[in-house]
């Protein structure tokens, strides 16, 4: 039943709270209740009030008016207070599952309203995240718990404010649009890496000489020097044809195996391959990935080791008990991956 009643209610401010980055707090997106104070505040002025319509004691009444009207003006100015906020959220960076998601807002309030913004007290919170925060003006950080490997969307938060007086509550529920990728945490190991991709080829990583950007100095022309290579500063001044000769390193290429890591622990064997493609770009290694049905060809830079560590976040498996053969395959000894081939555990 409480099921049933959130997903009316979700429903409800889906559609009165569109999700969008930036929020203008209004009367269209704002609530606003007393406090435990206020209540208490109402319930004795209650009671003042039928005590003194009793026995027509003026003294009583007129206190009771009082009340109310000190009631009424701190409702006015806690909502009016509150709806000078406009909130923008930031997308969510990308993180490992070791570290703290970071939601990054920026709070700015109306130029004619300043003087009340640094008393305000605006509060974030969420009842799914243990977080619980005051924001500042300007850009503000909030650390949410760690999450698990996979793709993640931080859905609603809440933010509240109880100025002036404490007796009223003003608060909005905003969705943080976007989402964002969790990957393994990096956990180092050897690296193993496939001189192509073929079945049991397998083998130490393998290296081919790259020209660099490097320039060493200036030699005599071959005849085997690329034309680009002519020294042609020193052509001009008549002194012959000379070669720019520049450094040679050993570029790291091939294809990285998720099966090459996998040992009975798919996500120590997914920190692992973590590790490798992050070691490899920072190299500046050509190569290729390759975790159960999905292959993704040779490459190198920034995009490339996000598409790979992208593929890993979204990699789903069974756990099944596992053995791999002499060549590096796998089979599953339980039964049935769910009617997934066995290949989807990246060991086939």
């Amino acid at each position: 039943m409480k099921s049933w009643t959130q997903a009316r209610v979700d429903r409800w401010l889906d559609k009165r709270i569109p999700s969008s980055h930036s929020y203008q707090l209004d009367v269209n997106n704002t609530f606003i209740l007393p406090t435990r104070f206020g209540w208490a505040i109402v319930g004795l002025m209650s009671c003042l009030f039928i005590l003194g319509t009793n026995y027509q004691n003026n003294v009583i009444l007129m206190f009771c008016y009082f009340v109310f009207s000190l009631l009424l003006l701190a409702l006015f100015h806690s909502y009016v207070s509150f709806v000078q906020f406009h909130i923008v959220f930031r997308p969510v960076a990308n993180c490992f599952s070791n570290q703290y998601a970071q939601l990054q807002l920026d709070l700015s309030h109306k130029k004619n309203r300043s003087a009340l913004h640094s008393l305000s007290n605006i509060a974030i919170f969420s009842k799914r995240y243990p977080v619980y925060e005051y924001l500042e003006d300007g850009s503000n950080i909030i650390a949410i718990s760690p999450f698990s490997r996979g793709l993640h969307h931080l859905g609603r938060v809440s933010i509240e404010s109880i100025f002036p007086f404490g007796l009223f509550r003003c608060w909005s529920h905003l969705t943080v649009p976007g989402q964002f990728f969790v990957f393994p945490a990096p956990i180092p190991c050897g690296l193993q890496l496939r001189k192509q991709n073929s079945k049991g080829n397998t083998g130490n990583k393998s290296g081919v000489a790259v020209t660099s950007d490097d320039l060493q100095g200036i030699r005599d022309y071959r005849d085997s020097d690329p034309i680009h290579h002519v020294s042609w500063k020193h052509f001009a001044k008549g002194q012959g044809l000379f070669s720019k000769d520049f450094s040679e390193r050993s570029a790291i290429s091939g294809w990285l195996h998720f099966s090459d890591y996998f040992n009975h622990n798919v996500e120590q064997a997914l920190s692992e391959v973590t590790f490798q493609i992050l070691a490899l770009s920072k190299q500046d290694a050509n190569f290729g990935f390759s975790i159960g049905k999905q292959q993704i060809m040779p490459n190198t830079g920034i995009p490339h080791q996000q598409q790979c560590l992208e593929a890993i976040a979204l990699y789903r498996y069974k756990q099944h008990a596992l053995t791999l053969d002499e060549n590096g395959n796998g089979r599953i000894n339980n039964g049935i991956n769910n009617g997934i081939d066995v290949s989807q555990t990246g060991l086939s």
